[in-house]
C-alpha cells in the first residue's frame, strides 16, 4: 500500500505488493556477509500490550505468516506497562541486529505530546521496518440516545446545557483522542469518560449512561450486528468492510477526519538496511496472503503494506496530526 495517504485507503494492488515483496527478499537472500545469514535465529517481537488485545492478535497473524516465509519464527513477548513505554524503550536500548523488534502501536508517536521526559526518543531510537495494519473505530450509541448521525450528535451537543459525554478504554488512547478531535472539527461540546478497557464502556453505552463511545471495530460489531448498539460513523477516511453500511465522520460534513490506530514493525535504530529490507519484505508478502487478510479483516483491522520509506513519512504525519490534537484539546496524562 502505497504511502499510507489517510485520504485514501492505502494500497498497491495485491499482485503488486507480492511481486515486490519476492523481488526484496530474492536480492536479500543473493546478498553476501549479514544480509545472506539472516535470519539465522529466532526473532524476538516485543508487543507492548498485555495479551489478547487488539495489537497483540493483529501482530501475531502476520508475525506467524512472516515466520513462515523467512523460515524462522517470530517469539512473541507481551510487555505492557506504563502506557507502552516499557515495552517500546526494551527494543529502543536493544543491539540493532534484526533479533529483537516492536510490534509498535500508535502510542508511539502519541507519547510524546503526552508525556515528559520519555527514556527514548522514537525518531532517534528506532527505525520504521513495515506497516502492518491500521485498526480503525466506530462511533457507538445505545438505541435510546436521539442522534442517529454525527450531524445529528454535533446538534445535541450545541442544544442542551451538558455536554455530550463519550467513552472510550482509557486516557490518552487514540479512542480518546478521536472523540476530543470530534468536539474540535464540530464544536460540540465533549466530555471523555475514561474506563478501564473497552467492555465496561461498552456496558454503559448499552444502557444509556455515556451517550457514545469510539470503539475498535472488533469490540463494537458484534453489538451493531445484533442491534443492541448503533453505528454513527467508522472514523477512517473510507468506510470499512466489516461495518459497510457504516458511513464515515467525513462523509457526514467533516472533511480530513481520518483517524485510526494502526500497528507496525520497528527496529532499534542502527538496523542495517538491508535486514530491514528482509523484513519488510516478508511482512508486505503475508499481508497479500488471502487466509491473513481475511483474518485481520474479521478482527477489525485493514492491511497496510507498504514499503519502509512510506511507513516513515506516514509517522512523521501522524505524530503532528495527534499533537496538534493534544495541544488543542489540553490532554495531558501525567
Amino acid at each position: 500500500m502505497s504511502g499510507f495517504d489517510r485520504a485514501e485507503t492505502p494500497g498497491f494492488q495485491r499482485r503488486e505488493v507480492l511481486a515486490a515483496a519476492l523481488a526484496l527478499l530474492s536480492a536479500a537472500a543473493a546478498r553476501p556477509a549479514f544480509a545472506q545469514a539472516y535470519p539465522a535465529k529466532s526473532i524476538q517481537l516485543i508487543v507492548p500490550f498485555a495479551a489478547g488485545g487488539g495489537v497483540d492478535v493483529v501482530t501475531r497473524v502476520v508475525a506467524e505468516a512472516a515466520g513462515e516465509i523467512i523460515k524462522q519464527r517470530f517469539i512473541i513477548e507481551n510487555r505492557g506497562g506504563a502506557g507502552t513505554v516499557l515495552g517500546s524503550q526494551a527494543v529502543a536500548k536493544a543491539e540493532p541486529d534484526g533479533y529483537t523488534l516492536l510490534a509498535a502501536p500508535t502510542t508511539m508517536v502519541i507519547n510524546p505530546a503526552l508525556r515528559s521526559n520519555l527514556p527514548f526518543d522514537w525518531k532517534t531510537d528506532l527505525v520504521p521496518v513495515a506497516m502492518i495494519a491500521k485498526l480503525p473505530f466506530v462511533v457507538v450509541a445505545g438505541l435510546k440516545l436521539p442522534a442517529k448521525t454525527m450531524k445529528e450528535l454535533e446538534a445535541l451537543g450545541k442544544s442542551r446545557p451538558d455536554p455530550i459525554t463519550f467513552g472510550s478504554g482509557g486516557a490518552g488512547t487514540v479512542a480518546h483522542l478521536a472523540g476530543e478531535f470530534f468536539g474540535l472539527v464540530s464544536g460540540a461540546k465533549v466530555q471523555h469518560v475514561a474506563y478501564r478497557g473497552e467492555a465496561p464502556a461498552l456496558t454503559d453505552t448499552i444502557s444509556g449512561n455515556i451517550d457514545v463511545m469510539f470503539c475498535t471495530l472488533a469490540g463494537a460489531s458484534a453489538h451493531v450486528k445484533g442491534g443492541t448498539l448503533r453505528a454513527l460513523a467508522v472514523t477512517t477516511a473510507k468506510r470499512v468492510s466489516l461495518l459497510p453500511d457504516a458511513p464515515t465522520v467525513a462523509e457526514q460534513g467533516y472533511p480530513g477526519y481520518d483517524l485510526a490506530a494502526w500497528v507496525a514493525l520497528v527496529a532499534p535504530k542502527g538496523t542495517p538496511p538491508a535486514v530491514v529490507s528482509v523484513l519488510n519484505a516478508a511482512v508486505n508478502a503475508a499481508l497479500v496472503k488471502p487466509d491473513v487478510t481475511a483474518r485481520l479483516v474479521e478482527i477489525g483491522a485493514e492491511p497496510a503494506p507498504g514499503t519502509s520509506a512510506e511507513f516513515a513519512a506516514f509517522m512523521d504525519k501522524d505524530a503532528e496530526i495527534w499533537a496538534k490534537v493534544v495541544k488543542q484539546a489540553g490532554i495531558k496524562v501525567d
